[in-house]
């Protein structure tokens, strides 16, 4: 691909692919390493086969794999995975209030088990196929709309619960 191709691509996929770092890592500077990681890696080494959006979402996952393996054998400081949220002062009532159910979504979407949490991002943000999230996970099409269905039905459970 084209310098000018790899550009819109970027421009076009790095605010999903953040917001899916950012949910699997729930830290900021985790988040842009791993999207920064994905993007190289991603240039280097497709081949034009296939869907780039899947290619990217494949490579995410992979290098949030890697990290979680190689984190696994440092010690961790407790207090390093806060997510970091700034208000801000200029924003008018229903710029707030739309920020607070974003807010709400995103943390509840955060409580999910892991595997719920992946399949609905990649289903939602990417809109991957059920065929792509099953070949990402080992899992069967069926197996993966049970899993949204049930992750999406958590969802507005918790967020009744908030309201």
């Amino acid at each position: 691909m084209y310098q000018e191709e790899w550009k819109t691509i970027y421009v076009t996929y790095y605010k999903p692919l953040y917001l899916y770092a950012l949910s699997l890592t729930g830290n900021q500077q985790d988040a842009e390493d791993l999207l920064q990681e994905t993007f190289v890696k991603a240039f280097l080494s497709y081949k034009n086969t296939g869907s780039i959006k899947y290619w990217l979402v494949t490579v995410l996952r992979n290098e949030f794999l890697n990290l979680q393996r190689k984190r696994k054998k440092e010690v961790l400081d407790e207090g390093q995975n806060y997510l970091v949220h700034k208000a801000s002062d200029v924003d008018i009532l229903s710029d707030l209030i739309e920020k607070e159910e974003r807010r709400l979504l995103f943390y509840a979407i955060q409580e999910l088990p892991d595997r719920m949490k992946e399949v609905l991002i990649e289903s939602v943000y990417f809109q991957l196929k059920d065929d792509e999230i099953g070949n990402l996970h080992g899992l069967t099409n069926e197996s993966v709309r049970k899993i949204r269905s049930r992750a999406k039905q958590k969802l507005i459970e918790k967020m009744k619960e908030e309201k």
